[in-house]
């Protein structure tokens, strides 16, 4: 943890990447979280991914839990992580003039947004490790040289 920076202020940071994902102490996390949450700030830290990366420099950013009338969780609580760029990342971009979206490009774009949604239910997502476990016992079972190899749905396609 490097300080805080008010969320009301311009954010115009570029960032590659974007996770919500926090590993570590809960009460830690729920501490932090609330505090930030409370003061309207974000945490500047540095995020080091692996053993032999360089370290990066992130803005935490708290993002509150959302329930719908039903009491149903539509964002959960947690941290949106944010890579701030270098200083030779940043430059200024002069825009010579505003161009709107016509009303078509509007309803088009409504409409692929409307086709990328979808009910998220976690039946939909198999374990990929308790699967492969199921595997490596059916292959003992029935006397089998190697077992089928799980496919992981979860992990990103890159």
């Amino acid at each position: 943890y490097l300080g805080s920076r008010s969320i009301t202020q311009e954010q115009s940071c570029q960032s590659d990447q974007c996770s919500l994902y926090f590993a570590g102490s809960t009460t830690l996390f729920n501490a932090l979280l609330i505090k930030c949450l409370e003061k309207e700030v974000m945490a500047l830290c540095r995020y080091t991914a692996r053993r032999n990366t360089p370290p990066r420099f992130v803005a935490l950013v708290p993002q509150e839990e959302e329930v719908d009338e039903q009491k149903v969780q539509v964002a959960p609580p947690g941290f949106h992580i944010i890579f701030l760029p270098y200083a030779d990342d940043k430059r200024n971009i002069d825009f010579t003039e505003k161009v709107p979206a016509s009303q078509e490009q509007v309803d088009k774009m409504k409409e692929i947004i409307q086709k990328l949604r979808f009910k998220y239910r976690t039946d939909s997502f198999e374990n990929p490790v308790l699967q492969q476990h199921f595997r490596n016992l059916e292959a003992l079972a029935l006397d089998m040289m190697e077992p089928e190899q799980a496919e992981d749905l979860t992990s990103k396609n890159y």
